[in-house]
């Protein structure tokens, strides 16, 4: 329990660190965004920031969104993983089938996610793709271009001016 603890503490602090709540869009970012919703042909995809108990999003396509809470996004799960997390079919996957997003607006139907992990192996977000219809798996070739565009999103995002001050 302490070691989940300590483990969120430093990965909220990467976060604030990174600080991106007050900045304008970002247009490295929105093109990476675009890079994965055009790379699955789907409507929605979104960038988001982990932030305590709240899921950020910074840039999306297809939706807009603020805001939520951390528990009813897609976007945590994929911390555990070391590639992609993939669901073929929210509405029969336990871990998501409650989400606010599959049972209801935008009926989430088909999601892939990267976890975007600093060079220190810190994971502060992530980037996804969903559909509002059922997909078969993507591709190995699919899936390795989606966690490349993560890699990128996460290096851009440790390259940012004023990455370590301090978020007021």
């Amino acid at each position: 329990m302490f070691k989940n603890l300590f483990r969120e503490r430093r990965r909220s602090s990467a976060v604030r660190r990174l600080t991106l709540f007050k900045e304008p869009a970002d247009p490295v970012l929105d093109r990476l965004v675009e890079s994965a919703a055009s790379a699955f042909a789907a409507p929605i995809a979104a960038l988001s920031l982990i932030h305590d108990e709240e899921q950020v999003v910074k840039t999306s396509s297809g939706f807009t969104l603020g805001c939520l809470p951390r528990e009813d996004g897609f976007c945590s799960f994929t911390f555990d993983l070391p590639d992609v997390l993939e669901s073929c079919d929210p509405c029969g996957d336990e871990r998501f089938r409650a989400l606010p997003g599959v049972c209801g607006e935008p009926h989430v139907r088909y999601y892939i996610g990267a976890a975007l992990r600093l060079a220190n192996g810190m994971e502060v977000g992530a980037l996804c793709v969903a559909d509002t219809v059922a997909r078969l798996p993507a591709s190995a070739d699919q899936k390795a271009y989606f966690a490349g565009l993560a890699r990128q999103a996460s290096l851009a995002l440790e390259g940012r001016p004023g990455r370590w001050e301090r978020a007021g």
